[in-house]
Parts: structure tokens; C-alpha cells; sequence
């Protein structure tokens, strides 16, 4: 990604109507490489990142935003452990150790 590119959209099915997010690959991505491993603190993270990037998610629905947002995430880090043959990369290992 260019350093000054917009984040892209993407849309996702949240309870039972489709949402837009900007910025989700990015969210996913900035979580993965901050190395935390606790699923509660992972979904805080991920709907403080997507609020972030200028998404509007309603109160009475952060609950279900967590919950897909935490289901992209498991098959976000599937997938990068998948193309590192395994491995987590580089960057999320040196941010564990500190």
C-alpha cells in the first residue's frame, strides 16, 4: 500500500443487515502485528480501529461488531500463518517478546 492511499471497504454481514468498513484490512492487520493474544482485549482493539478509520457503529450494536469483527480476525491470522507456511510473521513474534 502507497504510504498516502486511502483504506479500502469492504462489506461484511454484522447480525442479520451488511455493513461497510473502511479500513478492516488495515484494523486486522495493525492487531495481528500488535501481538495481543487475549480474545476480549483482540475485539476492544479491532472496533477501536475500525471507529478509528471514521466507521460509525452504533452503541446498541458494538456487541455484534465485536463478534464479527473477532470471526475476520481468527480467519485473517489463518490465512497469514497459512501463506508463512505455519509461522507467524516477523513483525507479530518481535512485538510479543517486547
Amino acid at each position: 500500500m502507497r504510504c498516502c492511499s486511502k483504506p479500502l471497504a469492504r462489506i461484511i454481514k454484522v447480525a442479520e443487515f451488511e455493513a461497510g468498513l473502511v479500513g478492516l484490512d488495515q484494523a486486522l492487520r495493525n492487531v495481528y502485528i500488535s501481538g495481543v493474544d487475549d480474545d476480549a482485549e483482540i475485539q476492544r482493539d479491532l472496533l477501536k480501529w475500525i471507529k478509528d478509520f471514521g466507521n460509525y457503529i452504533s452503541p446498541s450494536r458494538e456487541n455484534d461488531y465485536k463478534v464479527v469483527l473477532f470471526r475476520e480476525y481468527r480467519k485473517y491470522v489463518e490465512n497469514v500463518e497459512r501463506q508463512a507456511g505455519g509461522r507467524r510473521d516477523e513483525n507479530h513474534e518481535r512485538s510479543r517478546k517486547g
